[in-house]
């Protein structure tokens, strides 16, 4: 996959697998070279980057607005390894990387996340996992989200004391105390966006 210059990605063969899974996922990734030479977007690291004020694409190098920001991103994909590092760059994107191989001239992935946007949790199903109720998944949802048993009852026009039962009841079924132990425990059946 490349991006092309309407800002779309193109597929180099129809039969690369990787390239299709690349463009479909939600997530925004990109493939850059050790100089922040763009390799592989997909439309959702097209996007953020438009949008977003900290990075952005000249002449097919990933740079950004301001020095400081470039310095340090050009020292982190420098640096990558196959171990990810989560960074913040220009205090507005998150960004994941990772080297996709031992060499220090191999490509590196990078994993956008916009600070500021909206976070998106989807849930495995833990009706069948932990046997908690619709109720109390769509509960547990919202508080992973950072939402108060208030809001909770706001948004979804029930009583608070209903949300406070759905939420005692899921702690127990799930084997924890507090959402510090939720999140802890229910992290690797979330995807976050």
């Amino acid at each position: 996959m490349s991006p092309s210059p309407a800002g779309e990605e193109r597929a180099t063969d129809s039969s690369d697998w990787s390239a299709l899974w690349f463009a479909q996922d939600a997530a925004a990734r990109l493939v850059v070279a050790r100089d922040l030479s763009v390799r592989a977007a997909n439309r959702n690291a097209l996007a953020l980057i438009e949008r977003n004020n900290a990075l952005q694409l000249r002449d097919g190098f990933l740079t950004t607005r301001d020095r400081r920001a470039l310095a340090e991103l050009t020292a982190i994909v420098t640096a990558a390894r196959p171990e990810a590092r989560c960074v913040v760059v220009g205090a507005t994107v998150l960004v994941d990387v990772f080297a996709l191989g031992r060499d220090p001239k191999s490509a590196v992935a990078l994993t956008l996340r916009d600070l500021g946007a909206t976070v998106q949790i989807e849930c495995a199903e833990l009706e069948s996992m932990f046997s908690v109720t619709p109720g109390e998944h769509q509960v547990i949802v919202q508080l992973l989200k950072g939402f108060s048993s208030r809001e909770i009852a706001q948004e979804f026009g029930k009583s608070i004391l209903t949300v406070r039962t759905h939420v005692k009841r899921a702690y127990g079924k799930i084997g924890v105390k507090t959402r510090g132990q939720l999140f802890a425990k229910l992290l690797p059946y979330l995807s976050i966006r």
